[in-house]
C-alpha cells in the first residue's frame, strides 16, 4: 500500500513539473546580433562600406542595423522575438536590406567568422571624434590587437521570465557554450592561409582581455559591482560591459550568448536558437525544482571550446562527471533529450533533431569552406560561395512567419 502510494506522489509530482514547463517555455524571449562582412563585388576582397549612405537608401525593416569599428563591417539586430523562426525572418529581411545597400555601392556581402585572405592592415575604421568616440577610445586602449580584429560574430540574446534570477541560469548556461560555438565554426582560413583551426576567431578574440569563458558568479549583484568596479578604475566606459563569451548584458539584462562565429546558413542560426530557447528553458525549471547542473570551471569550459575550436564536429567533449570523452554527436544526442520537454511545449523538437542529423551529414561552414579549397585551391571561389550561401540562404520551415 505505500508503494502504491509513493508511485501516485511521483507520478502527480512529475505531472506537476510537466505543467510547470508548459507555458515557461514561451516566456524565454529571443534577440539576434548577426556582424556581415563587405566585400568589393570584383576582388572579392573586404571593402570600405559608407553605412550612412547605404541606411539612407535602403531603411532597415523587421530588424535594425548598425556600423562597427571597421568600416567593413555592418551589423543587423532582430527585433525581440518568441521562436526562432522570428528571428531566421528577421535575419533573412536584414540581410536583404544590408545586400542592397552594398550592391548599390559595387559590393557584395557574406556572413562568416573571418574574411579567408584579405589583410587586416588595409582595412579602414571608423574614425569621426564626434560619431565614433567609443571606436577611438578602443584603438587608443588596445592599439594594433583592436586594429587587427576583423572579425564577425552571432550573438543571441535570451530574456528569462519574471522573478528567475538571472545569474543561477547564467551559472549553468556556461556549461552549454562549446556545443552551440560547433553549430556556428566558420573561419578556418584567414590571410590566405589555413589555420588549422575550425574556429580562428577565437585565437583573435583571445588577445583581449575579458574574453572567452566566464567566470561563476554568486549573485547579479556581485556581477554588476565588478563592473561597477571596472568603470570606476577606468578599464570600461561607463554604459558599457565585458565581452566575455556569455554575459548578463549590461542594458537590456538578457543572457547574451557571445561565443558564435558568424555563419551563412539561416538553418544553422536557427539551430543554435533554439537549442539556446530549450536549454534556458529548461534550466529555468530546474531552478525551480532545485536541481541546477552544477556549473562547471572555465577551465573545464575551455578544455572544451578547445577540442571544438580544433576539431569541429569532431571533437569529443569531456563529460567532466564520468571524466571521459563524448563524442559531439552522442553530446547532441543526450542533449536532446534532456531539452525534450520544453522542446516539445515549443514545438521545436522534430525539426531540432532533422537539423541536427543534417549538420552532421554536411558539416559546419568551416567543414565546407575546406571541401571547397581541397577541389578549388582558391580562396575566391570560397568567398564566392560564402556569398552565395548569404544572399540566397533558403531556410526549410513551414511555419517561416509563426
Amino acid at each position: 500500500m505505500k508503494t502504491r502510494v509513493q508511485n501516485r506522489a511521483a507520478t502527480i509530482s512529475t505531472i506537476q513539473q510537466i505543467l510547470r514547463v508548459q507555458g515557461m517555455a514561451k516566456l524565454i524571449t529571443l534577440g539576434a546580433e548577426e556582424e556581415l562582412q563587405i566585400v568589393d563585388q570584383q576582388s572579392l576582397e573586404l571593402a570600405t562600406h559608407d553605412f550612412e549612405r547605404g541606411q539612407l537608401d535602403f531603411p532597415d525593416r523587421n530588424g535594425s542595423s548598425s556600423c562597427e569599428l571597421h568600416k567593413a563591417v555592418v551589423e543587423l539586430q532582430t527585433p525581440i522575438c518568441h521562436t526562432p523562426d522570428q528571428i531566421v525572418a528577421s535575419v533573412a529581411d536584414m540581410r536583404e536590406i544590408i545586400r542592397l545597400r552594398a550592391q548599390a555601392q559595387g559590393q557584395r556581402i557574406l556572413s562568416a567568422g573571418v574574411h579567408p585572405f584579405s589583410n587586416w592592415k588595409e582595412q579602414e575604421i571608423n574614425k569621426d571624434l564626434h560619431k565614433h568616440q567609443h571606436y577611438i577610445r578602443l584603438v587608443d586602449e588596445y592599439a594594433d590587437i583592436m586594429r587587427s580584429l576583423v572579425s564577425y560574430g552571432f550573438h543571441v540574446h535570451l530574456g528569462l521570465p519574471k522573478g528567475i534570477p538571472a545569474m543561477a541560469v547564467f551559472n549553468s548556461l556556461r556549461n552549454s557554450l562549446a556545443p552551440v560555438l560547433a553549430i556556428s565554426l566558420s573561419s578556418p582560413f584567414y590571410e590566405g592561409r589555413d589555420t588549422g583551426m575550425q574556429s580562428w576567431r577565437h585565437s583573435m578574440l583571445d588577445r583581449l582581455p575579458r574574453m572567452g569563458t566566464p567566470d561563476i558568479w554568486r549573485s547579479e549583484e556581485e556581477y554588476f559591482q565588478h563592473i561597477n568596479l571596472l568603470r570606476k578604475v577606468g578599464t570600461l566606459e561607463a554604459q558599457h560591459g565585458m565581452w566575455e563569451d556569455l554575459r548578463l548584458h549590461h542594458h537590456y539584462h538578457t543572457l547574451e550568448v557571445r561565443i558564435c562565429d558568424a555563419t551563412p546558413s539561416l538553418e544553422h542560426i536557427w539551430l543554435i536558437t533554439a537549442l539556446l530557447q530549450c536549454e534556458v528553458a529548461t534550466l529555468v525549471e530546474d531552478y525551480q525544482r532545485g536541481r541546477l547542473p552544477k556549473p562547471l570551471s572555465r577551465a573545464c569550459l575551455e578544455e572544451n571550446k578547445w577540442r571544438v575550436r580544433r576539431r569541429g564536429l569532431a571533437a569529443s567533449l569531456i563529460d567532466w562527471n564520468s571524466e571521459t570523452p563524448v563524442s559531439l554527436y552522442d553530446y547532441f544526442e543526450h542533449w536532446l533529450t534532456r531539452l525534450t520537454p520544453a522542446a516539445q511545449e515549443l514545438n521545436l523538437l522534430d525539426r531540432m533533431r532533422e537539423k541536427v542529423q543534417a549538420l552532421f551529414i554536411q558539416g559546419a561552414s568551416a567543414d565546407i569552406q575546406r571541401g571547397i579549397f581541397q577541389r578549388s585551391e582558391n580562396y575566391q571561389t570560397i568567398v564566392q560561395h560564402l556569398i552565395h550561401e548569404t544572399e540566397d540562404a533558403h531556410f526549410a520551415s513551414a511555419s517561416y512567419l509563426q
